[in-house]
């Protein structure tokens, strides 16, 4: 009898110590410190990180320099963690040969291991649309829920089909010529960059009047000029080639929501469609009158379904 109540009691503290321990380490995930920094890698090379909020469970988003002024808001309920992928933003710049999926999709991973986060949410706005959906689908037992905002699509060939009228009857033909003329006269990077957006800023929104909305602050940071920014484009492209990415979503075990864009005349909006349906079990929102930079256009139509996904509703 005695023996039994000695085991019985060992059992009781061994448990009670896991849970505290549980506790503890839920906790420290938990009350990350907002604040900034690098994580070093691995195969070489840092990533840039901010962290905001420090309560609830933990977001990771990739794209900083666009993203963590627009998803701010997500930081009232949650802690999330804006980075920048290798070669983007204010993160270390990489060889065409670094900027390859597999090697984007161990970076993320990385990122988590370095905040010692057991499961996070993931939202993946765009081109990281197919990072988050990839680190999902690779890591299903580390996601907890996965957000896509106008994805790029499922499949190569569904994006490059897709030449919508609206972009060149939306191009500013005088700010594409003054961004011809300063390259040819060794123009600021800045300059430049921001003469691109201003040329093309028509096709990234559903009502033409909102271009003006879009200001390319990141034009400042040497890893968003246009040379940059299409060089890592074009690595990822090459490095992609044909992508067909159904297989990796119907690998996707975590609760997901996708939301599509009405008048995106920049990815295939039909592209979100096939992300809802490939992944089981996926939510589609679709909201009405936006076009890709829906975050910068009318942020609050996309923020309000975020919060209310990852709040657990």
């Amino acid at each position: 009898m005695r023996h039994a109540l000695l085991v019985l009691l060992a059992v009781l503290s061994s448990a009670c110590g896991a849970k505290k321990e549980a506790a503890k380490q839920e906790d420290t995930e938990q009350t990350q410190a907002p604040g900034t920094g690098w994580v070093t890698l691995p195969s070489g090379g840092r990533l840039y990180y901010e962290v905001a909020g420090g309560r609830g469970d933990t977001i990771v988003v990739p794209g900083a320099v666009f993203w963590s002024r627009a998803l701010a808001p997500l930081a009232q309920n949650h802690t999330v963690i804006f980075y920048d992928l290798l070669g983007r933003g204010r993160s270390d710049t990489a060889s065409g040969a670094r900027i390859a999926m597999d090697s984007i999709v161990a970076d993320l991973e990385a990122l988590r291991q370095h905040f010692n986060a057991q499961r996070i949410g993931l939202v993946g706005v765009s081109v990281n649309g197919l990072v988050a959906a990839g680190y999902a689908a690779k890591y299903p037992e580390r996601v907890s829920r996965l957000a896509l905002v106008n994805p790029v699509a499922l499949t190569a060939a569904a994006q490059t089909s897709y030449r919508p009228p609206e972009r060149a009857l939306r191009t500013d033909s005088a700010a594409f010529k003054e961004m011809m003329r300063l390259r040819a006269t060794n123009g600021s990077h800045e300059a430049i960059c921001r003469q691109f957006w201003k040329s093309n800023s028509g096709w990234f929104v559903g009502d033409a009047a909102a271009a003006a909305q879009i200001d390319p602050k990141w034009c400042s940071v040497p890893n968003e000029t246009v040379d940059a920014s299409l060089m890592w484009l074009g690595y990822l492209s090459n490095a992609a080639g044909a992508w067909d990415a159904t297989a990796k979503a119907r690998a996707i075990k975590a609760p997901t929501l996708v939301v599509q864009a009405e008048r995106d005349y920049f990815v295939n909006p039909q592209g979100a469609k096939a992300w809802a349906a490939a992944i089981p079990g996926a939510k589609l929102v679709s909201v009405p009158g936006v076009g890709h930079l829906a975050l910068l256009e009318k942020p609050d139509a996309v923020i309000a379904p975020l919060q209310e996904f990852f709040g657990g509703r």
